[in-house]
């Protein structure tokens, strides 16, 4: 008698083994979607601190710019006060 309740054991699938599988399957999808997510959300990141680092780029340039603007505006004054006195 024992022998024939193995066998029912052994050859059909218990609900169980059924919501296990579900289960793992839906943790499986699940870690999936949210590692895709979570690439998704880097890569849109890297894409703004690349524009932020490109413009940040061109203030500097243009800081040196004007700082050299500036130093020239500065001189040419300075040599028009010693020609003036």
């Amino acid at each position: 008698m024992s022998s024939n309740k193995d066998n029912k054991r052994s050859n059909g699938i218990s609900f169980m083994m059924i919501i296990s599988i579900v289960s793992i399957m839906f943790a499986s999808i699940s870690m999936a979607l949210i590692q895709t997510y979570i690439n998704k959300q880097i890569y849109y990141e890297s894409i703004e601190l690349s524009r932020i680092q490109k413009e940040y780029n061109i203030l500097k340039v243009e800081e040196m710019a004007l700082t050299h603007s500036i130093n020239k505006v500065r001189y040419k004054n300075l040599v028009l006060d010693i020609i003036k006195h």
